[in-house]
């Protein structure tokens, strides 16, 4: 005889049943439970996958059913009918650590590998085949955040004029900017395949329009291998693995709501630097510029940011103490403060207002910085020099 021992729920309440089913033959079974007994042919009994070692459910009827425990008598029981199916050869393995160690071994190689190999190929695949408009709104939507710590050019329109006119005969791209980005510096920024964005201090650091030319056509290279847009998909493919693995969702409405900010965004892998490099360098040789023009600006523009963020932060927004923002107007105000409750409240007034602007040029500086894609290191030097001396 086979005895299950189990839960029995009769489909009519919530109610569960402390219960057995007995196997006396190979036709009949009874269910016993609160002192009834129920007799079951045992060709109806179905009996479905194990999930661990989780209790097994046994069918007989529309209602109603038997919560068996996992024991080896089950087992047993399924062989016996012949009711085995994938899942429990998988509930097989389950139950052997060293399964478990080697599929998990394995899951984090494959997700590893699809991370670093698959999702770029991936990425890259489907930038190729956004509708054309895309890249045009994103950076957009881009400009539109940027603008809002980026001033208009200084620099003037026969000159904006000129250099566009230079850039766009020698690489084309749909939108070429200039704008003045207080703090950040000399920098040159892509926001889509559509769209570069030159600062003014880039155009001011230079009087060879070739160096500037050099930087454009690198630029162009990101544009034009749709780096931006790849990384978007890389970011968001990541995303959607992570929520296929862990199941919080959260994170990627969070990525999709800040897609306008990160959009021109510059962590651009070293192999996006490469490619962009290895994109300007051809151009310029094609136009008979050498391309030891890349490292000269660059060099520049790495001189350019050598000062301290955190001085200059300060001097911006007056942090280096409150006589050193305006010393005469602060002695009249004292002089006109009646009393010392007073000048408390101008004092709390004044830190007020340093502080909007110190997370206002913090804030300025966070998202233009993340825009740089100009990091030179020995390493592209060299590569640019054997470029440039390879024929």
């Amino acid at each position: 005889m086979t005895l299950l021992t189990g839960t029995y729920y009769d489909g009519v309440s919530s109610r569960g049943y402390v219960a057995t089913i007995e196997v006396l033959n190979n036709l009949q079974a009874t269910l016993v439970y609160d002192e009834q007994r129920i007799h079951i042919q045992l060709s109806r009994l179905k009996i479905e996958p194990s999930l661990g070692g989780m209790p097994r459910k046994i069918t007989w009827q529309e209602t109603g059913f038997f919560a068996a425990d996992a024991t080896i008598e089950l087992d047993q029981l399924v062989k016996r009918l012949d009711n085995r199916s994938m899942m429990d050869w998988v509930a097989s393995l389950e139950k052997r650590v060293g399964v478990i160690i080697a599929a998990t071994i394995g899951t984090l190689i494959f997700i590893l590998g699809f991370g670093i190999y698959g999702v770029p190929k991936l990425a890259e695949a489907t930038a190729y085949i956004l509708p054309e408009g895309i890249s045009a709104r994103l950076a957009s939507s881009t400009l539109e955040k940027l603008d809002l710590v980026l001033d208009e050019s200084a620099l003037s329109a026969e000159r904006q004029a000129q250099l566009s006119e230079y850039f766009l005969a020698r690489g084309e791209v749909e939108q070429l900017f200039f704008r003045h980005a207080q703090r950040v510096g000399a920098n040159a920024f892509t926001l889509s395949k559509s769209t570069v964005v030159f600062t003014d201090d880039l155009v001011q650091l230079t009087s060879d329009d070739e160096e500037l030319l050099a930087v454009y056509l690198h630029e162009l290279g990101h544009a034009k291998l749709l780096h931006v847009e790849r990384s978007i998909l890389q970011s968001v493919a990541w995303a959607v693995i992570l929520t296929m693995i862990t199941g919080d969702i959260g994170g990627v409405g969070e990525l999709l709501l800040a897609l306008p900010l990160t959009l021109g965004q510059a962590a651009y892998s070293r192999e996006h630097e490469r490619e962009a490099d290895k994109f300007a360098i051809a151009e310029l040789k094609s136009l008979g510029i050498s391309p030891l023009k890349l490292i000269s600006i660059l060099d520049q523009i790495e001189a350019s940011h050598s000062f301290s963020h955190e001085d200059d932060l300060a001097s911006s927004v007056g942090l280096d103490g409150v006589e050193s923002k305006n010393p005469d107007l602060l002695n009249e105000q004292d002089a006109n403060a009646e009393n010392a409750e007073d000048a408390r409240d101008l004092a709390k007034s004044q830190e007020n207002e340093f502080g909007e602007k110190a997370a206002e040029s913090i804030f300025s500086r966070s998202l233009l910085e993340l825009l740089s894609s100009h990091p030179i290191t020995v390493e592209r030097r060299a590569y640019i020099r054997a470029a440039a001396e390879d024929n």
